[in-house]
Parts: structure tokens; C-alpha cells; sequence
């Protein structure tokens, strides 16, 4: 599907999961999730609906971030230089918005221009903002991404908003497909100061105490393992999430690759890059399970 002849959408789509509700309660597994303190309570909520009980705590901290590319970003808008423009996530419009001095002037900019957001979240988070968003891939992934609108970019102006450990392929492709590329990270994705909540997840896993451990990002791979080696515990907890009584879980391979060169085991990847995906991927497992007892 092209994307320079879209028009925008009302935000209505087939593409939207929706989490499997699990009626047979006598006996909930226990997923431990790491999610950044933004979407904690929606994603302790999509766990719960799909049957789990849960134990949270963040492994990523969101901070603000605003680089030398912004102003650049920022004038390209609103002068109308831009022909596309990427958000990759809906704190990269959130970060993204805080820093424009005239919000209105910005979004109405936006919406002259084809704007595209990487996944459903990320086009919500826009359509609240008034941001009309003209293109979302299949695929939610930079990947994905490069490859649906490869065809559509020769000669074209990209300006990519995201954070600061975005994947190189979507800058890379671009340009390898005739797009003049900028970036600006506007968001940066850091360690959390480990405080009780982090301790208890990862001594639920010590304790055997969790069914299944999902993972959503390799940064939220090597803080939680980093947690793990300020605990005294790292070779432990990674012996733990390699028992074959615990379901290790990973959206896309780029995770799972990270949980592989740390010797873990990846029982199940989520192909869709969605947190919902993930969640009911992982609760099929233990349907699974369940019929063959």
C-alpha cells in the first residue's frame, strides 16, 4: 500500500488487538512485566483480562530529551519542507509536543503533510492530539515500516521524531531508499532508580513464584538484567528464566535475539509488535498446557 496518496484516517482499523478474556479462573498463572510507568496500569489491566495475576514493576525510566535536531524538526513543519513524518511511539508524541512552543500551529502543520504512526498506541496517543494520522504498516515495527513505504520515498523529506535507542534500520532504509532522512530524539529511555518494587519481581522469579516473564524491548532486557546483577542474583535469575517451568515471552526478534545473548531462552515471539499480541501469544501457552493435562 502506498502511502503518499493516503488520506488521513478516523482512527478506525482491524488492526486494533484486543485481549482474550480467560472465563476458567481456578487457576490464574503469574506473569511478571517490566512496562515503563505509562502504560503500567493499562498493561497490569490487559494481563489480567487475559487471566493472569501480576506482578509489575518498571525496567525503563522515560525521560525528556530535546537534542540539536529539534528546532530544525520543528521549522521543517511548519514551513511545510516536510513530506512525511514518523512517530515511532506515543511518548515520542507526547515529548514531542511539550517541547513546541505553539502546539496548534504545529499540529495543524502535521495534518497537511503525511503523518505516520508506527502502531495502534501510537496513533491514539496522535488522534487525542488532534494529529490525523495517514498511514499505519502491518507490520509495527521499524522494519515493517521500512518496508511498506520504501516504494513511496524517493526524493522525499522523512523527519523521524522517536527516542534515543531507535533502531538504525529505520533511518538506514530510508536513505538506502532515496529519502532524505532526519531525526530528532526527543525522548530518552534510562535505568530506574531499583526500589522495592524491581527487588520483589525479580525475587518472585527467584522464588518460582511466576508462570511467565514478558519482555517488550531489549533495553527492558538489559535493565532488568542489570537489576538482577546489583542484587548479587544475575546468573540465578537467568538459570531461573531458563527452568522449564517458566515461560520466557519477547515482542519481535530484535528482543528475543537480546534475551538469546544473554543465554535465556525465548519460549514464545510475538511477530506483531504489540503489547496486547504479546499478552495473548503468551496465555495461549497455558491454554495449551492446560488441555494436554
Amino acid at each position: 500500500m502506498g502511502i503518499m496518496g493516503s488520506t488521513k484516517n478516523n482512527g478506525n482499523s482491524n488492526n486494533n488487538m484486543t485481549s482474550t478474556t480467560v472465563t476458567n479462573t481456578e487457576t490464574r498463572p503469574t506473569v511478571a512485566i517490566m512496562r515503563p510507568v505509562r502504560y503500567e496500569q493499562d498493561s497490569i489491566q490487559v494481563c489480567r483480562t487475559a487471566g493472569f495475576d501480576v506482578i509489575s514493576a518498571p525496567m525503563i525510566e522515560i525521560l525528556d530529551k530535546r537534542d540539536e535536531h529539534f528546532d530544525g524538526f520543528v521549522s521543517r513543519i511548519l514551513a511545510g519542507q516536510s513530506d512525511i513524518v514518523i512517530f515511532t511511539s506515543a511518548n515520542g508524541i507526547d515529548h514531542t509536543l511539550d517541547k513546541v512552543t505553539d502546539r496548534d500551529a504545529f499540529i495543524t502543520a502535521l495534518n497537511r503533510i503525511t503523518t505516520i504512526a508506527i502502531g495502534p498506541k501510537t496513533r491514539e496517543a496522535a488522534l487525542e492530539q488532534g494529529i490525523e494520522i495517514s498511514f499505519m504498516p502491518e507490520s509495527y515495527s521499524s522494519e515493517g515500516l521500512v518496508e511498506a513505504i520504501r516504494n513511496d520515498v524517493q526524493g522525499k523529506v522523512v523527519d523521524i521524531a522517536r527516542s534515543s535507542h531507535g533502531a538504525p534500520i529505520l533511518v538506514e532504509g530510508l536513505k538506502a531508499a532515496g529519502a532524505e532522512v532526519f531525526e530528532t530524539q526527543v525522548y530518552e529511555i534510562a535505568i530506574p532508580v531499583r526500589g522495592s518494587a524491581q527487588e520483589e519481581l525479580i525475587q518472585a522469579i527467584l522464588d518460582k513464584t511466576v508462570d511467565a516473564v514478558v519482555f517488550t524491548s531489549s533495553m527492558m532486557v538489559r535493565n532488568f538484567l542489570e537489576m538482577a546483577s546489583q542484587m548479587g542474583c544475575k546468573d540465578e535469575v537467568i538459570g531461573m528464566l531458563n527452568d522449564e517451568g517458566v515461560v520466557v515471552a519477547a515482542i519481535g526478534h530484535p528482543t528475543s535475539n537480546t534475551l538469546n545473548i544473554y543465554k535465556i531462552q525465548v519460549n514464545i515471539i510475538s511477530n506483531e509488535y504489540t503489547f496486547n499480541a504479546l499478552i495473548n501469544e503468551t496465555r495461549k501457552s497455558f491454554i495449551r498446557s492446560d488441555l494436554h493435562e
